[in-house]
């Protein structure tokens, strides 16, 4: 989605053509074991000063991670945000 206010948002959000939205969610639909993310049927929302959280049932795992940073999805937050994620399953699925 492009950002109308780039001072307060990025364009986002990761997984856009491929994931489903449900109620409150957006549902990961494809399967992130070979790229150390994920499981597909995960769920997960932000907010605008970049928290996130996922919560990932086929693991049985959530996750939630707090910053205070503009704009939304900055790519410092994100990169930092998937590199967590990688570390997180590199070691949970060993």
């Amino acid at each position: 989605m492009p950002a109308v206010m780039p001072q307060t948002s990025a364009a986002f959000p990761f997984g856009a053509g491929t994931d489903k939205f449900g109620l409150g969610f957006q549902i990961t639909m494809a399967d992130g074991h070979a790229s150390h993310e994920r499981a597909a049927g995960s769920y997960t929302w932000a907010g605008i000063n970049n928290t996130h959280f996922w919560v990932d049932p086929k693991n049985g795992i959530g996750v939630v991670m707090m910053t205070q940073v503009l704009p939304f999805y900055d790519a410092t937050s994100m990169d930092v945000m998937k590199r967590f994620e990688h570390l997180i399953y590199e070691n949970l699925l060993r």
